[in-house]
């Protein structure tokens, strides 16, 4: 069971509406996962121990998933550059295998944002407040403004693509209605290069350095006889300025605020469905 067998329908949203729903998507898959885990209540006090170690734990989640999701791009890059990235050289086995790592790493997408969303639960960070931080309108923006970061600092790496995924080029008899059910569970990651390839990792560093960044101002430690209190604005800030970077990361990679939704939508239902069902 996963997202391909979800066949609820993704609900239409406007641009306006979309971090706010997909924050209320990951409150719901959160509340199943912190009876499971018994995790404590939301917000943490930031300036408890074993808060901090919470949340330390949650970065670390968010960082194995953009990992894992790198590991399955880094896999379809490894088919095409035995082909020179011409999909017509592919053999019906190997697109089947490249069709099945897009899809991994689309999902490791879904992942890593629900524990984002998690993150910024338990530090009292509301999407008003990731909207506020760039005086940003909607979800759109914030990618947009998160692209303009990522492009500045890498000029020479927003470059042409090959095209990964293409109805044109798929392999075997494809209707309209089966393509768009691909399309809806692997909404990013449609072209690729080497050069993007290795774009996509410098982006991966920025949001992780963030993340780190993040993680280093909660300076509680159990060896620690005193404690020490947190720059909390600032925590939540690196917080909030690594959700941006990441949601560029997504826009350079071909993800749209629709598609975006629709995947985490899908993954939370099938969250949602392996909790109710203790899968």
């Amino acid at each position: 069971m996963d997202i391909r067998n979800i066949k609820e329908p993704v609900p239409q949203l406007s641009d306006s509406d979309i971090l706010s729903s997909m924050y209320e998507l990951g409150l719901e898959q959160f509340n199943g996962y912190k009876e499971i885990e018994k995790l404590p209540v939301y917000p943490l006090d930031i300036n408890n121990p074993k808060s901090q170690i919470i949340l330390k734990d949650f970065i670390s989640r968010v960082i194995e998933e953009l990992t894992e999701g790198f590991e399955s791009t880094d896999a379809v890059v490894d088919i095409y550059q035995k082909h020179g990235w011409n999909n017509d050289c592919l053999t019906e086995e190997e697109y089947t295998e490249v069709l099945n790592h897009l899809a991994n790493a689309n999902e490791e997408q879904a992942d890593a944002l629900g524990f984002f969303f998690t993150l910024l639960i338990y530090s009292n960070i509301l999407p008003e407040d990731i909207l506020a931080y760039n005086n940003a309108k909607n979800l759109f923006e914030v990618m947009a403004i998160g692209v303009k970061e990522l492009i500045i600092k890498y000029p020479d790496y927003h470059i042409k693509k090959y095209p990964i995924l293409n109805p044109e080029d798929y392999v075997g008899d494809v209707d309209q209605p089966e393509w768009d059910k691909l399309v809806s569970y692997t909404p990013g990651f449609h072209n690729m290069s080497d050069l993007s390839h290795e774009a996509e990792k410098l982006y991966l560093w920025e949001v992780i350095y963030e993340l780190n960044k993040a993680r280093n101002f909660l300076k509680c430690r159990p060896w620690k006889q005193t404690s020490v209190m947190t720059k909390e604005i600032e925590f939540q800030e690196s917080l909030v300025k690594s959700f941006y970077l990441y949601m560029g990361f997504l826009a350079l990679n071909g993800f749209t605020t629709q598609g975006l939704f629709g995947l985490f939508f899908k993954k939370q239902r099938l969250n949602l469905w392996r909790q109710q069902t203790n899968y």
